[in-house]
């Protein structure tokens, strides 16, 4: 063992080396922190009318400057790029305008499947662009556009290395495909982003995808070490003098109605957007609806914990990264705040039963060094047979977080919420934490260090309780290795988090080296070892899990394969029913599993799919079929198929679940889609259908018109017998002040 003091020392040289490379604190940086490093652009103003029609034929953008080349991040860090792209920045009192102009002599092989807003566009041609409109090198925005013309978009918080798609800009584009390549051209609103007055420069990076050479290339930082959502490493767009937002004021109202089993609804609401200063911002939710919400995915669960399924409503992910604590954005052991929570109460089956959301305020954005979040809402009461005792009462719910920047990457934050959605007492939690950050550690590699302490105070159960831990991460291409442990008490209860698990404590080892040989069509190997290791709060063992992969390669063509080796060990304290009927004895168990995997290239107009786990499970065996297909014959059509089927085998019995996901889309233009989804699995016995048509009627203003029936499985002669029948319709209209 390693005595306490000296792992404290440890910590605080650690802590020490972090912060001198991170460089001087935020208010003393000069601006443009790579200094020469650093690429320049300029955008220029222009009076003239700028038509998004993806032609760039106005003369504005034939006197604007190109702002220089962009060179490979992949495959060939920082070589010339295999095509020529030319990006042209214009700007009027009111909006900024970018052209991208990709040349290509091949234009056949351009690959551009997508037509759906916020549509997964890494699987075409496309490009990205980055804003730090408030020049802090950590939070901003990005939109990306396919050949096609498709938009997606989204925020960047604290240099995310995952740009997620939670966010919707009011913002349009265009795009055209000619023999020479293709042409996109972007009209994004002052009013859309928040920006400090008088801040003529912003960071901003831009990256184009050659999807049928798998090839990246990138204006500032064409480096295989950093993202593109790492806004620290982005170039400078220096020229932007008079630009306006406006009063700040976005009004929304919606008009939606329904028909269902429960009869007819008729309801109507409203969301209001203000900036209280031009980097703060305040949404007010009124008689809230989510009748376009996309349906949850359905899993299968073979653990003693309950899944994790993720927010989907557009109210509560807009601007939620300032909600993130450091080390905890992307896991699933803790979440302090779960915006989840709010409106779905759980059953005494295990599911989601919906409240009504009465009412919302959100306050997001940055105020000098500070970045700022509170939600607060107010749930409806609702009775149910389903809920804990049949009924749940009026409920204000409360999120708050602040975080202050530090050095240049780096923050420290605390968060607190109370409130409980159950109404079974009060919830408080309280937590602080902190992350040093840096993308210079030995000249050019990550490096971060996050730490946390969080509590709880119960007043249903009369507790209190802690948790806390940290994450070492060295995130680069070569060496992935990221170390974390934490914490977690018996007793700790976030009422609006999500732990699936306490009383224990957790260490994650991940460990990738990934060379490129550059030869064998083989573009990067994975050699992968990640062990897990839980005991209970005594320190006795309670599992450990060591995933290898002593063989995980991608081509050049972008095909993916990968064998993995997984012993295992679970200690049960007490008897588990793992399915009906099905009871594991209290005990200790140990069990070795493997899985081989095959992916084609996501540039096909087909793509397969498909993983074989087979080996121990408990006292018997498991095998797991996993298989994907995906069909894009054109642009506008998608069709795929899912199916995961676990067959078990124990002494205490043997059981099959499956799981069936059909997804049908047809997509008329960039502003109309209809995307059909249906499912079923064999544990609930319900296949369910959700068809939704979205209008983009023009940028902010929505049409959805949304059905989702049901169909439950009788057990004695399985007909399928409807359960839940329901359509819905709702207009929503953004006025822009």
């Amino acid at each position: 063992m390693v005595p306490v003091e000296i792992r404290r020392v440890r910590l605080v040289s650690l802590l020490a080396t972090v912060a001198l490379l991170n460089g001087p604190p935020a208010a003393a940086r000069q601006p443009g922190r790579s200094g020469s490093d650093s690429p320049v652009a300029a955008a220029r103003r222009t009076t003239g009318t700028i038509r998004v029609d993806g032609r760039l034929d106005e003369t504005a953008w034939q006197s604007a400057d190109p702002i220089g080349p962009l060179r490979q991040r992949e495959p060939i860090e920082n070589a010339e790029a295999s095509e020529q792209t030319s990006v042209r920045v214009l700007y009027t009192d009111d909006a900024l305008y970018i052209g991208v102009v990709c040349g290509d002599r091949s234009a056949r092989g351009i690959i551009s499947t997508q037509l759906t807003r916020d549509a997964n566009l890494d699987v075409d041609d496309r490009i990205t662009i980055v804003l730090d409109p408030f020049y802090d090198h950590r939070n901003g925005f990005f939109f990306q556009v396919n050949a096609a013309g498709a938009r997606a978009d989204g925020q960047v918080a604290n240099n995310s290395e995952t740009l997620t798609r939670d966010w919707d800009g009011i913002w349009n584009a265009a795009a055209r495909i000619s023999d020479d390549g293709w042409i996109a051209e972007i009209e994004i609103p002052f009013k859309t982003l928040r920006f400090k007055p008088g801040q003529s420069v912003w960071g901003f990076n831009i990256e184009r995808q050659i999807k049928r050479r798998q090839e990246i290339d990138r204006w500032a930082a064409p480096r295989q070490n950093i993202w593109i959502g790492n806004l620290a490493e982005a170039g400078r767009l220096e020229g932007l003098d008079g630009i306006r937002q406006g009063r700040g004021l976005d009004v929304r109202p919606y008009l939606s109605g329904g028909e269902g089993n429960s009869g007819s609804e008729l309801a109507g609401g409203v969301d209001i957007f203000q900036n209280i200063t031009p980097n703060l911002n305040t949404a007010v939710t009124v008689n809230t609806d989510f009748a376009e919400t996309e349906a949850d995915i359905r899993q299968v669960n073979l653990t003693r914990f309950p899944l994790f399924f993720p927010e989907k409503r557009t109210f509560f992910l807009e601007g939620s990264g300032v909600f993130d604590v450091a080390g905890l954005a992307n896991t699933t052991d803790i979440r302090p705040f779960f915006s989840r929570r709010i409106g779905l109460v759980e059953s005494v089956a295990g599911d989601n039963v919906t409240v009504p959301l009465g009412g919302g305020l959100k306050l997001t954005g940055r105020q000098s060094d500070y970045n700022i979040g509170v939600l607060d809402a107010e749930t409806g009461s609702q009775r149910d047979t389903a809920l804990p005792g049949g009924f749940v009462g009026r409920q204000n719910l409360l999120a708050a977080r602040v975080s202050r920047n530090v050095f240049e990457q780096s923050w420290i934050g605390g968060i607190v919420t109370h409130g409980n959605p159950t109404g079974g007492g009060a919830n408080t939690l309280i937590g602080a934490d902190a992350r040093l950050a840096t993308s210079t550690f030995r000249g050019n590699k990550n490096l971060s260090l996050a730490l946390y302490a969080l509590g709880t105070d119960d007043a249903a159960s009369g507790t209190r309780a802690g948790a806390g831990g940290f994450t070492v991460d060295y995130p680069n291409d070569r060496w992935d290795v990221a170390l974390t442990w934490k914490h977690i008490g018996e007793s700790f209860q976030p009422a609006l988090g999500f732990v699936p698990r306490t009383g224990i404590r957790k260490t994650d080892l991940n460990m990738a080296f990934q060379p490129r040989p550059e030869r064998w069509g083989i573009r990067q190997f994975f050699f992968e070892f990640r062990p897990t290791y839980i005991t209970n709060l005594q320190n006795r063992v309670e599992n450990w899990r060591i995933f290898t992969a002593p063989f995980n390669a991608r081509t050049e063509s972008g095909e993916h394969l990968e064998w993995n080796y997984i012993p295992e060990f679970e200690h049960l304290d007490g008897p588990f029913e793992i399915a009906g009927g099905v009871v594991i004895p209290a005990g200790s168990y140990r069990w070795t599993r493997f899985r081989a995997e095959a992916n084609t290239a996501t540039k096909r107009a087909w793509v397969v799919d498909a993983a074989l786990w087979w080996g121990g499970f408990y006292a018997g065996n498991r095998r797991q079929l996993e298989l994907g297909l995906t069909l894009k014959p054109n642009t506008h059509v998608a069709l795929s198929l899912r199916t995961e089927r676990n067959d078990v085998s124990l002494p205490e019995g043997s059981f099959f679940t499956q799981i069936v996901t059909v997804r049908a889309d047809y997509n008329f233009t960039p502003n109309v889609s209809w995307a059909n989804l249906a499912q079923y699995d064999n544990e609930s016995r319900i296949a369910g259908l959700q068809s939704r048509l979205r209008w983009i009627l023009q940028p902010g203003n929505d049409l959805f018109l949304v059905l989702n029936r049901g169909w439950h499985r009788t057990l004695d002669d399985n007909r399928f017998e409807p359960s839940f029948d329901r359509g819905s319709a709702k207009l929503q209209y953004t006025f822009r002040f």
